[in-house]
């Protein structure tokens, strides 16, 4: 007992300090009669209702704002300024997180009310009894719900310590013995596992009488057995593993999950699913008592040959007369094991021996990597993307454009050495590159090495094999080669697979698993940039919802949470070149997207001046990749329609998000796609030109650059006043007042103006 932090002392016997206690342990008033029995029970009433009088007094002088007393009840106050380890310990465990049940763990010293005994009070040591048990009996359920929750998060340092505990207060709970020596095991203490066996059996013999039960004893059998004969055979990596901390930390956890038995990383070829799986099984191998054994799997050409394949890896030898696949069944089936299944996507016909195994032997565990998920019930599916790579700068850093599509970095003027460690796959391709070319910096090199993990958005085997170009070319010229030519992405390597020796290889194999209906959907959908809505793809690709969820288990697609789908840069850019196979059917399809997205952009033309404008300001941010690619092809194919459709909302938006270089530039080239000899004799087309000029003239004021704005107006005007397009020429008129401002002609500003508002009024175009 403490008050303010000092020890409470001058009861006047074990008894009064007891009775403190009692009190405190029972929320509700509690008779007196009962109390003075209850400790003085061998007295008279009299005597016992004096003692218990005397024992109080001396308890509120210790402690007066401790008790309510009244003449026939006594109570303890529960308030805030009282603190009891009891009520903590409730509360704790009342919360329930791993936090709060080992906080309560911690406030637990020893039985109830240890040394507090009192012969004489043969019914108070009864209730005492039964309290220290309920106590004792709490503290080993949370006990055991700790050991349960870091077991199956794979924590097992942490488990074991509150194994440990456990024992300590209950030595005789041979459950706890076992979960001990499986813990010492999976953390490579094999010697201390088998040592715990011998501990249980002893305490078991000692003061029970009894041997240890069959289950205890086959464990010990299992980890002895597993002790000399354990698997690990990862194959060695030429390179060091970087990044994916994150996914690691992950996968550990869904390892080390019971209910995950099966565990396939998908992901496109190249993106680092083998040496992640790898990495992983490294790094879990000490958590399965047979340890981890690798299983390639790209080799095998049939289902018939799985069995043998994995059987090999295992150094199992068939029998001539038995069924192969029950034989691996019957190895499988006393082992704790990690099989990692490498490049399984082409047999999924053979998934079912997958869940044989996992049927069969029950502490097997399967980690697979595959292009697309098995569809099996037993599947738990982890999505690999490409590795982290900077996709925003922070003010240190000014971007540029590499094409019509990369962001490209001028040199940064702080330290680079930061930034390189900061992303794996820039630290990826430094480590490729220092290999290829010792005289290799990263530091001057660094702006056009993340344009590169950029464009191939951190894939892994597009870092490496652009980096072992550095030999020859400067990072810069590697950049702006891949923005265009996919076949730059290959190696000449011996000792890489032959998948892997090319971007395309990888990308090729895909391709041979998809159905004709799923190629002509994907190769279709490299109209698009910066990713696509459903209803987009369905109108301008002919992909269907199954379509579509069929590429994405097959690491083709991604979707994001919002259900827009993404397709990797470099499977897009191998996708259109499938596409530019078949030139009707390109020719096609890029005339339905710009169609779909001329009309995108007139249909949120007048929200884009109401109360809805920002929603429908970031509507078309989002899609700004493919109404540049709509406007480029309307462009290059004269598509004048589309061009007219699109031209004042674009305007309009490039306005509002003040991208005023990116306006001026595409309204000039879409001009400039218009040559004399087409739009002189088409009343259409020179209206169309018109109002290029007009919207290029503003934007070339909006950049302070007056006199060439006012050419392009002035031009502008005149094809508008040629065609009658009064919108137009109120336009025009209205930037070439603002332009006479600024040149201090006020007397032609206001003639300008005035006719400007004349044609506007007739018009009846408030804005």
């Amino acid at each position: 007992v403490e008050r303010d932090g000092a020890p409470v002392r001058g009861f006047e016997s074990q008894k009064a300090l007891a009775l403190l206690c009692y009190l405190a342990l029972h929320p509700h008033p509690l008779p007196r009669s009962h109390l003075a029995a209850l400790f003085w029970g061998e007295k008279s009433q009299a005597r016992s209702r004096s003692n218990l009088r005397r024992a109080l007094n001396n308890l509120t002088s210790l402690l007066p704002d401790c008790l309510d007393l009244d003449r026939h009840t006594a109570r303890f106050r529960h308030t805030p300024q009282h603190r009891l380890d009891v009520t903590r310990f409730d509360a704790l465990v009342e919360r329930g997180d791993p936090a709060s049940l080992a906080a309560a763990v911690a406030l637990y010293r020893g039985p109830l009310l240890s040394g507090l005994d009192l012969p004489d009070c043969p019914e108070f040591e009864d209730w005492l009894v039964i309290e220290r048990e309920h106590w004792h009996q709490r503290i080993i359920q949370v006990l055991d719900r700790l050991i349960i929750h870091h077991m199956r998060r794979g924590e097992y340092a942490q488990a074991l310590e509150f194994a440990s505990r456990l024992l300590s207060l209950d030595p005789w709970r041979e459950e706890a013995h076992r979960r001990k020596m499986l813990l010492l095991a999976r953390t490579g203490q094999y010697s201390a596992a088998l040592a715990q066996y011998e501990t249980c059996r002893r305490i078991l013999a000692q003061e029970l009488g009894v041997e240890p039960s069959a289950e205890t004893t086959a464990l010990y059998e299992r980890i002895r057995a597993a002790r000399s004969a354990r698997y690990h055979n990862l194959p060695p990596q030429p390179t060091p593993f970087v990044g994916r901390e994150e996914e690691l930390r992950e996968i550990h956890r869904l390892l080390a999950n019971p209910e995950c038995r099966l565990l396939t990383l998908v992901g496109p070829g190249g993106i680092g699913k083998t040496r992640l799986a790898i990495q992983a099984a490294a790094q879990n191998s000490e958590h399965f008592l047979h340890g981890v054994c690798f299983v390639p799997v790209t080799a095998v050409s049939t289902p018939t040959f799985l069995p043998s394949t994995i059987a090999e890896a295992l150094h199992l030898s068939f029998h001539d007369k038995e069924d192969p696949q029950r034989q691996l069944l019957n190895h499988l089936q006393d082992k704790e094991l990690l099989l990692v299944l490498d490049g399984f996507e082409h047999l999924r016909e053979s998934a079912g021996l997958l869940t044989e195994i996992l049927e069969h032997a029950p502490d097997v565990k399967l980690l697979v990597t595959s292009r697309e998920r098995l569809y099996l019930r037993w599947e738990w599916v982890f999505p690999v993307e490409g590795l982290a790579y900077p996709e925003k700068l922070d003010s240190r850093y000014w971007i540029l454009g590499i094409g019509d599509r990369c962001p490209n970095l001028q040199y940064p003027i702080s330290n680079t050495q930061s930034l390189a460690r900061r992303w794996p796959a820039v630290e990826l391709f430094s480590q490729v590159a220092s290999r290829v070319n010792p005289r290799f910096s990263p530091e001057d090199e660094l702006p056009h090495v993340i344009s590169i993990c950029q464009l191939v958005e951190g894939m892994p085997l597009a870092i490496e094999l652009a980096a072992a170009w550095v030999r020859r070319f400067s990072c810069e010229t590697i950049a702006r080669e891949i923005a265009h030519n996919l076949d730059l992405l290959h190696t000449s390597l011996q000792d890489v697979p032959p998948r892997h020796r090319s971007v395309r290889a990888a990308f090729d194999h895909s391709w041979q698993l998809l159905t004709e209906a799923e190629r002509k959907v994907f190769r279709r959908l490299s109209v698009f940039r910066g990713g696509f809505q459903p209803d987009a793809a369905e109108k301008i690709a002919g992909a269907s919802l199954s379509l579509l969820a069929a590429l994405e288990d097959k690491s083709l697609l991604h979707r994001d949470p919002s259900g827009r789908y993404e397709m990797h840069e470099l499977l897009r850019q191998y996708a259109e070149e499938k596409l530019r196979e078949v030139a009707d059917e390109e020719r096609q399809t890029r005339d339905r997207h710009c169609a779909y997205y001329a009309a995108f952009l007139r249909q949120r033309e007048a929200r884009l001046e109401d109360a809805s404008q920002p929603e429908v300001l970031e509507e078309i941010s989002t899609e700004i990749d493919n109404v540049r690619a709509a406007w480029q092809w309307a462009m290059t194919q004269q598509r004048i329609e589309a061009l007219d459709e699109a031209l004042n909302p674009l305007c309009l938006f490039y306005e509002l998000r003040s991208w005023f270089q990116e306006g001026k530039a595409a309204f000039e080239c879409a001009a400039a796609a218009l040559p004399e000899t087409m739009w002189r004799h088409n009343e259409a087309m020179k209206r169309l030109l018109a109002r290029l000029l007009i919207r290029e003239g503003s934007f070339a004021r909006f950049l302070g650059r007056p006199q060439k704005g006012r050419a392009l107006l002035e031009e502008g005007l005149r094809l508008a006043r040629e065609v009658d397009d009064r919108q137009e020429v109120a336009l025009a008129l209205n930037n070439l007042g603002i332009l006479a401002g600024m040149r201090g002609d006020y007397a032609e500003e206001k003639r300008l103006f005035r006719e400007s508002l004349t044609l506007y009024r007739a018009l009846g175009d408030q804005r």
